[in-house]
């Protein structure tokens, strides 16, 4: 076989996986991500979860997970478009929404455990805040509009690419999924964040685009949201 009509498998697999960062900087992300929790976290502790989450001040707590990224893009010199701003196949998103449904099951089932052993869920956590709040546009802006733009731009467009050129994209999804969870700094979430996270991972994969995790992760929290709100408005809609 002449080398003209070789296969080029190889290379092509290269090229798709291959960014202008390397696998130290996306490390150095998740250690930059460490300290940018430590100091929110240290934030909140200082006031209540109900009163940053009805101000402006929860809409810099979520950018600031965008910090990482800037700083490590300008360092090096890396246009943001490689993160993944390009078109995509809308036949991804079909495959998104099946997936979603098959991880909902996986939620469905830790949240009856949760419920059985007497632990709390996100739900109940985020119903909780609800109750609490006087205006829940701040909360509705950032969890809906904000956190899934923020989000899938570092866990899935850095995080998730830096991590598939070096450990392949099984790893890469598995590793990117669980420092997606343990940002989240909620225990019950841990999961539920973690099927989310493998997720999006898998359609960020297929697509190479992060459009595709933006909007469904933007339809996973207005759901959320909005049930939440719901239930807080009308306790009784859901007969005990």
């Amino acid at each position: 076989m002449s080398q003209e009509h070789q296969p080029l498998v190889p290379a092509t697999e290269t090229r798709e996986y291959s960014v202008p960062w390397s696998i130290l900087d996306s490390w150095l992300g998740v250690v930059l991500l460490i300290l940018v929790d430590v100091i929110l976290l240290a934030i909140a502790l200082q006031g209540s979860t109900a009163g940053l989450a009805q101000n402006a001040g929860i809409l810099i707590a979520e950018l600031a997970y965008l910090l990482p990224v800037v700083a490590i893009l300008a360092w090096r010199g890396i246009h943001w478009k490689h993160l993944g701003f390009g078109k995509f196949d809308w036949n991804t998103m079909g495959l998104g929404c099946g997936l979603l449904i098959a991880g909902y099951l996986i939620i469905l089932l830790h949240n009856v455990l949760l419920q059985a052993l007497g632990v709390d869920t996100q739900g109940d956590e985020i119903l909780e805040i609800f109750n609490k709040l006087e205006s829940p546009v701040w909360f509705f802006l950032v969890g809906a509009v904000f956190a899934p733009i923020v989000e899938e731009i570092f866990f899935r467009g850095f995080l998730f690419q830096g991590f598939r050129q070096k450990y392949g994209w099984v790893n890469a999804a598995l590793l990117s999924s669980a420092v997606f969870a343990v940002a989240h700094l909620d225990p019950v979430a841990l999961i539920p964040t973690f099927v989310l996270g493998a997720v999006l991972a898998y359609v960020y994969h297929r697509s190479n685009s992060v459009w595709p995790g933006v909007i469904l992760h933007f339809l996973v929290n207005a759901f959320g949201l909005c049930s939440a709100y719901a239930l807080s408005q009308y306790p009784g809609i859901i007969p005990s």
